[in-house]
């Protein structure tokens, strides 16, 4: 690992330094240590074209700043006093040796000694030569050397942390792999955009076994190892702080966000003040109070490293007495003061710990949340702890554990019945964990309360319809209308029926009634969760498949800041967004993301299995990476929960591509008959529109053209009616219809399929003895095929770009620019007849008619 480091992003900023200095000056890199400015100078100077300026690097240090021209002393001769009557001219005629132009390359240009400071601005202000120099954000740099961006010809340009997307690139590049992606934002929030923070947390990582690969995937596991190397550089950053400024330091690390109040409360003003201005801490505000956050995130690391673990004992505690001596009046003191006396081993307030924990839980922080849990249940909680442990238990996957621990309990009276019930249901529901039926649960509960509970109506609605049990689900949904929790309840039955049906048109309806119904969706298990999740199936489901791309992407935001430990829940969502992106096209990309979603997954049974590790055998096998695709699929069938058939249907989907990899197309068509089958008996709207249709794929589309038309009869939205008119086409030959369709996919956002219609038309209007329009058809399946990062399927065999020579591809990519004949001639040297007859040439044999038609053809 310490050997070479990749470089990544930053593109445009590289494209604008090798600009400025092939410009006369040249450009000074301005930003904070360890932030990548010597690499980016290094890269800048790799990309330069030959027989440029001559380079020349020095580096300057503290050091070498003692002497004058300290920094280029093994460039300078042996002081002759008969020669020094003017130094600038005799060190520039040592170093430039009048051998023409030069780059003078200038890594931590604000540590040149004065005289060495002097040189650089005279080589480039009165001699014509250029420099690329890095100085760093907030040290005092020589006057001579700062003038060269305020008054001489250089460019300033400062240069940013690294973002998330090329801190991945990065992490890629030096692991040699895929990094799970909340693997790839802890060590980018770490680091803080360091790139040199970055290289050392991997260091560690690897060296520690704390990052290490699972399954082809890189993930980070435990807590993060601060190494002396590690420690030193966050020292060097920080510098000398004093002892006042280091306890603010350490109260700050332990208990951010800290308001402002306590924290000088227990320091002082001067001390806080202190360190805001060396960039310890910073202060925020919302209008109403000030807190304290971190600088830099490695410094609470380090902070935390260097206390023992009486001293954090006693800092929590002060921490706590501080909080509550403010009265805590903001929701979120109660939690932190919970938070401080569980880790200080303070005596717990039952209340509160319950409180914090389901606070913990809802922002999906489990581990805490379980900690707290336990820590009220010992406290003598009761049930209220009991049912919030049993929440956090079944959330991670453990669900004999706290089948036990509710199992065990009796309710005091019939709300506390209701509510054990639902966890039970809910819990049983998520994990597949099979002791018990959870429908069985809510009815027991039913019988042993006094009246109809609406909570428990509600419950069974949501229980049965992502079971698949939808007639259940339809009749508990039928009586008077919930509210409150119950509605809340029916609201998530309600719109996981929607997705997964023909009614998944109303999905949206459904769900934005889902949200409007209760206003403490956080306190209800994934509720929330199921519901995003069931958009996201009824968009694709309606053929939306770029706006369920974008509640994907933003569910993915929301995921990185509040739910990244829930990794059951992170397991079904990746494999969601996995099945987006391949419908998209997308198809590395999906066997990516579905990779990430399985390496979530628990050993053995897990929920999102089949989703998950369906969604890998079918990119996997659309890829042709056989070796992959099928143990994983025979994995996703084996692995399956009891209760999530429903959710794992996906699996079934996938098994119609990798029986296709046999070449044996009769086995492909019979699974996706089954599949077909399968969808039908269970109502799935959906995705018996994309069996049948796989059928049409390939190539069978009479035996479901009648079936595909009824139920996009029945059913809304784009997909089913596109699917439709496919197999219509299809199974008529006619050309032309097919082509309406591919358009229609392609506007739909579903490449793939847009590419596997134009196919079907080529081949229907060679059928017909239209060879032209079938050479057109097949060019623009090609184009469209060659989006879809490798997909091969039936359909895609043989299709091909037309042959062209180098100069029928020069004019035919300057005629799709939209330049004239005329501008293409004198730009080529030619004549405005000779690019006349390439243009029919191309046109010829790219089947179109006009640089509209080209300009279509060529643009990706």
């Amino acid at each position: 690992m310490r050997g070479h480091w990749p470089f990544a992003g930053r593109a445009a900023l590289l494209g604008e330094i090798g600009e400025r200095v092939r410009a006369p000056g040249g450009a000074v890199l301005t930003g904070d240590a360890g932030v990548g400015k010597s690499r980016l100078a290094a890269e800048a100077v790799e990309l330069l074209p030959p027989g440029g300026p001559r380079v020349l690097r020095v580096a300057a240090t503290r050091a070498a700043a003692r002497l004058p021209f300290g920094v280029f002393g093994h460039l300078l001769p042996v002081p002759d006093v008969r020669t020094m009557s003017n130094p600038l001219r005799w060190a520039e005629e040592a170093i430039t040796g009048g051998a023409g132009a030069l780059l003078l390359v200038v890594d931590d240009a604000h540590l040149l000694d004065p005289a060495s400071a002097a040189l650089v601005k005279h080589l480039v202000v009165h001699r014509g030569h250029r420099v690329l120099a890095t100085v760093r954000e907030g040290e005092p740099v020589p006057d001579a050397v700062r003038s060269l961006w305020k008054e001489g010809p250089c460019s300033l340009l400062p240069v940013a942390p690294l973002t998330l997307a090329e801190s991945a690139a990065i992490l890629r590049g030096a692991l040699g792999g895929p990094v799970l992606h909340y693997t790839a934002a802890r060590l980018w929030r770490t680091a803080g955009g360091n790139a040199l923070f970055l290289r050392e947390l991997v260091e560690a990582g690897t060296a520690g076994g704390h990052l290490a690969e699972h399954t082809g995937i890189w993930r980070w596991d435990g807590d993060l190892p601060m190494t002396p190397r590690l420690q030193d550089l966050i020292r060097h950053r920080a510098g000398e702080v004093p002892a006042a400024e280091r306890e603010v330091l350490r109260l700050v690390a332990l208990g951010e966000p800290l308001a402002a109040e306590p924290l000088a409360r227990l320091t002082s003003d001067a001390a806080v003040e202190g360190a805001v201005a060396r960039g310890l801490i910073r202060l925020t505000s919302d209008g109403r109070r000030i807190d304290a956050c971190l600088g830099h995130p490695l410094y609470g690391e380090l902070a935390r490293g260097e206390a023992s673990p009486l001293l954090i004992r006693r800092t929590l505690a002060a921490l706590a007495a501080a909080v509550e001596a403010t009265g805590m009046r903001r929701a979120a003191d109660r939690f932190q003061v919970a938070v401080w006396r569980l880790e200080s081993g303070a005596p717990q307030d039952p209340e509160g710990a319950v409180d914090g924990c389901l606070r913990a839980t809802a922002a999906y922080d489990l581990g805490l949340a379980e900690r707290l849990a336990r820590a009220a249940l010992a406290a003598g909680g009761g049930h209220g702890a009991a049912v919030a442990l049993a929440r956090v238990l079944y959330l991670t996957g453990r669900g004999a554990e706290a089948d036990v621990l509710l199992a065990g309990r009796e309710g005091r009276d019939d709300a506390e019945i209701v509510e054990l019930a639902a966890m039970r249901a809910f819990g049983i529901g998520l994990t597949g964990f099979s002791v018990a039926d959870p429908l069985t649960v809510l009815d027991e509960a039913a019988g042993a309360v006094a009246g109809e509970s609406p909570e428990i109506t509600g419950m069974r609605a949501w229980i049965s319809a992502q079971r698949g049990d939808f007639a259940r689900a339809r009749h508990a949904l039928t009586g008077p209308a919930l509210t409150g929790r119950a509605g809340a309840y029916a609201a998530v039955g309600r719109t996981i029926l929607a997705a997964y049906t023909e009614d998944a048109a109303t999905t949206e309806t459904s769900a934005e009634a889902a949200f409007s119904a209760y206003d403490g969706w956080d306190a209800i298990a994934d509720a929330e969760t199921s519901v995003q999740c069931a958009r996201l199936v009824g968009r694709v489901s309606t053929g939306d498949v770029t706006g369920a791309l974008a509640v994907a992407d933003e569910m993915t935001r929301r995921f990185e800041a509040r739910f990244a430990g829930w990794n059951l829940g992170v397991a079904g969502f990746l494999g969601h967004r996995a099945q987006i992106l391949r419908l998209l096209g997308r198809t590395r990309e999906a066997l990516e993301t579905a990779r990430e979603g399985a390496a979530r997954l628990t050993d053995g049974t897990a929920g999102f299995s089949g989703l998950c590790l369906g969604e890998l055998a079918h990119a996997a096998a659309l890829l042709g990476l056989r070796a992959e695709a099928e143990p994983t699929l025979a994995a996703a069938v084996a692995r399956g929960a009891p209760g999530f058939e429903l959710i794992d249907f996906p699996a079934r989907l996938a098994a119609t591509w990798v029986a296709a990899l046999d070449g044996d197309g009769s086995g492909a068509v019979e699974a996706a008959l089954a599949c077909a089958a399968e969808a039908e008996r269970r109502g799935l709207g959906g995705y018996l529109v994309f069996a049948l249709h796989d059928v049409v794929r390939l190539g069978r589309a009479a035996l479901v053209a009648d079936r595909l038309a009824a139920l996009a009869g029945r059913m809304g939205g784009a997909l089913a009616e596109l699917c439709a008119g496919h197999a219509a086409g299809a199974a008529a030959g006619d050309a032309i219809a097919l082509e309406r369709t591919a358009r229609g996919f392609q506007n739909a956002g579903l490449v793939l399929y847009a590419a596997e219609a134009e196919a079907h038309a080529a081949a229907a209007y060679e059928r017909a003895g239209s060879a032209r329009a079938a050479r057109a058809a097949r060019a623009r399946g090609w184009r469209l095929a060659a989006r879809c990062q490798g997909a091969r399927t039936p359909a895609l065999v043989g299709l091909a770009f037309p042959e062209l020579t180098a100069r029928q591809r020069e004019v035919a990519g300057l005629a799709a620019s939209g330049l004239s004949n005329r501008e293409i001639a004198t730009l080529l040297h030619t004549s405005v007849r000779t690019v006349s007859n390439h243009l029919v040439a191309v046109y010829a044999r790219l089947g179109v008619n006009d640089r509209a038609d080209l300009a279509d053809m060529l643009t990706p």
